[in-house]
């Protein structure tokens, strides 16, 4: 899910995996025209990308999709991928993200463990 509070080049990320699991093409120029990245102007989006994807294509094939000028290359859809960097980074954030949820949920169950045993000293459950 992309969140707007989120920073940009995690809502880049996200985009990218989302079009490739969905198996759907798209340009630098279609991509700032979504809701997901609304606020990034093409030459943010384009820099952010030639530093987190893989050549769509051929060899400089993403040099020449990710340049902002009068050809307009940069309207070209393709299929895009994260370079492997960017990909096991996002991994890791992930990852932290879940043992953040993990330890809020293992906290409660100490708290709930506790009580029960603080209850069943003073008798309660007798």
């Amino acid at each position: 899910m992309i969140r707007k509070k989120h920073p940009d080049v995690l809502r880049v990320v996200e985009y990218v995996l989302d079009k490739a699991s969905q198996n759907e093409t798209f340009s630098v120029q279609s991509a700032t025209a979504s809701k997901e990245l609304n606020g990034l102007n093409r030459y943010q989006l384009a820099r952010i990308m030639r530093d987190i994807c893989l050549d769509p294509e051929d060899n400089g094939s993403l040099a020449r999709y990710t340049t902002v000028d009068n050809n307009n290359t940069d309207n070209i859809s393709c299929h895009w991928q994260l370079n492997a960097n960017a990909y096991f980074s996002y991994l890791s954030y992930k990852s932290v993200q879940t043992a953040t949820i993990a330890l809020w949920v293992s906290s409660a169950a100490l708290a709930v463990a506790i009580a029960g045993l603080a209850l069943n000293s003073i008798g309660v459950f007798s």
